[in-house]
């Protein structure tokens, strides 16, 4: 290969291995992703905004969904007409997470604080 070749297929190299990475990216700087554990209620946040939660050991309910947030507000999507919105925050590690119900969620009513299980 000759210089103008390497020229042309260096850079197109580097912007595909960006353009790939940016779902590997996201999902590293999300804040949400892994498992948190409350009492009886286990949330897992996927990197592909998909959640589960779990209330309850043996006989438990579970249930799943999509979720978004920003600098303020988790919404959860538990179907195409159920969304909650909860207020979070992080304690400084991002190894505790306090999630405040701002509309109705018939599980919880008051904040509850979550701790990371997957380290």
């Amino acid at each position: 290969m000759n210089r103008r070749s390497l020229s042309f297929v260096f850079p197109l190299l580097i912007a595909v291995f960006i353009f790939s990475s940016c779902d590997m990216i996201s999902g590293f700087l999300n804040p949400f992703t892994g498992s948190w554990k409350s009492g009886l209620f286990n949330f897992t946040f996927n990197d592909d905004k998909t959640f589960k939660l779990e209330i309850g050991s043996g006989l438990s309910f579970k249930t799943e969904g999509t979720y978004e947030y920003d600098k303020e507000n988790l919404i959860l999507s538990f179907s195409k007409d159920s969304k909650t919105t909860f207020s979070y925050a992080f304690n400084e590690d991002k190894s505790e997470l306090t999630l405040t119900p701002k509309t109705e969620f018939k599980w919880f009513k008051t904040a509850l604080k979550f701790i990371k299980t997957d380290n």
